[in-house]
């Protein structure tokens, strides 16, 4: 991406020097301005106010080629603020207190069956930040990530907003949100199996099956706000009796489906998907077989109206049944994915399934600040004076 040589786009472009550093740190001054066509002088101004806040650190000296000077390197200083992560499913709700890069400091799961209001999640936020000893100021925003139980996508969507602007007020910090599968498509870009990537899929096998389509390394919103609803793609023209509708994917493949199919099986409640192993328990093997030619179907459509780089699989089941469901997927149905030279292979199962989502979620505040278009997730309420670092990279 170039950058703006203007003095009213300063903030465009202090976000796209700090993109470079987050995402090719450790990188020189001068590879970014070849990077970016920014002016030196900009490029050392725009340098000069990220280390002001301590956000990017000089990390060392790289040697250049022939007579020219050394070049100080500069990366991404993750201790430079704190990041939260807050995740609510019908059945889990899940809190967690992160470093920039998305490494962990605390962490808490609920399995309990209670009304997550936003006195309950605040209270819950400020009982970890002191037990951590993190002071406030050092906070720099929250992520979000709400599925209901009931409703469309345009009902969790609307509520999800809903609860981030009352999350802003009740913590006084701004909150960013969006669905699982995007933002672990923001940690991909960011520090993870896509961070040289500039379009790809991600898709997140939750209660429901969500999507982020991410093209030339910006994940689509959609009209409102609203995309990624995998789920709801009809694969089987047979009718369910109960709705008179045609299957969806979410019917076959979704951990609803999961939980559902077991429990008939087992005839007692599932306590976690998460221990599931298909080698040992014949419910699950069979359940996994009812799911792969759906997500077979699904996954070649959007190879065929797409043609990303590559899809990134990932999701709530366990480490052995997302293993098995890959290995299942394949032979994948042939589609122009496999035309021309490709460079990445057509699927990628999401490395460190199992932290992935929480992780994900808390790199939504950084994600946030590299874009314009991305700024468009975080909500900050006017009534509270922003630290020196909200107010440089959230202008």
């Amino acid at each position: 991406m170039k950058g703006l040589n203007a003095k009213q786009n300063k903030a465009a472009n202090l976000r796209l020097v700090l993109s470079q550093v987050v995402t090719l740190g450790p990188i020189s001054r001068a590879e970014i301005a070849r990077n970016t066509q920014l002016t030196k002088q900009t490029i050392t101004n725009m340098v000069e106010d990220l280390l002001s806040v301590n956000l990017i650190e000089e990390v060392g000296i790289k040697r250049a080629e022939g007579a020219g000077k050394p070049s100080k390197m500069l990366c991404l200083n993750k201790r430079a603020c704190h990041t939260l992560a807050v995740r609510i499913s019908p059945d889990m709700f899940e809190l967690g207190l992160y470093f920039l890069n998305g490494e962990c400091l605390a962490k808490r799961t609920s399995h309990k069956q209670i009304a997550w209001s936003s006195d309950n999640i605040a209270n819950e936020v400020q009982q970890l930040v002191r037990e951590s000893n993190i002071e406030h100021p050092s906070i720099l925003a929250m992520g979000l990530s709400l599925q209901t139980e009931q409703g469309d996508t345009l009902f969790q969507h609307q509520a999800g907003k809903k609860l981030q602007k009352e999350l802003s007020q009740k913590l006084v910090m701004p909150v960013a949100i969006e669905t699982t599968a995007s933002a672990c498509a923001a940690y991909q870009m960011l520090f993870g199996e896509a961070k040289t990537l500039h379009n790809f899929i991600y898709v997140h096998l939750g209660n429901k099956i969500e999507a982020a389509v991410v093209h030339d390394r910006q994940i689509m919103l959609g009209q409102n706000g609203l995309t990624g609803a995998l789920g709801d793609i009809f694969v089987t023209p047979e009718i369910n009796q109960s709705t008179g509708e045609l299957g969806t994917l979410n019917d076959f493949a979704s951990l609803v489906s999961l939980r559902h199919y077991i429990e008939k099986h087992d005839k007692q409640p599932l306590t976690s998907v998460k221990h599931l192993d298909p080698i040992k328990h014949s419910a699950c093997q069979n359940w996994l077989a009812q799911a792969t030619e759906p997500l077979r179907i699904a996954i070649h459509t959007l190879e065929s109206i797409l043609n990303t780089q590559t899809i990134i699989l990932g999701g709530d089941l366990g480490e052995p049944c997302l293993d098995y469901l890959i290995s299942q997927l394949r032979p994948f149905i042939p589609s122009i994915a496999q035309q021309g030279n490709r460079d990445i292979v057509r699927l990628i199962k999401a490395p460190n399934n199992n932290e992935v989502s929480m992780v994900g979620i808390s790199t939504l505040p950084l994600h946030a600040a590299l874009n314009d278009k991305n700024m468009q997730t975080l909500y900050t309420s006017p009534t509270y004076l922003q630290s020196k670092v909200q107010q440089l990279i959230y202008a």
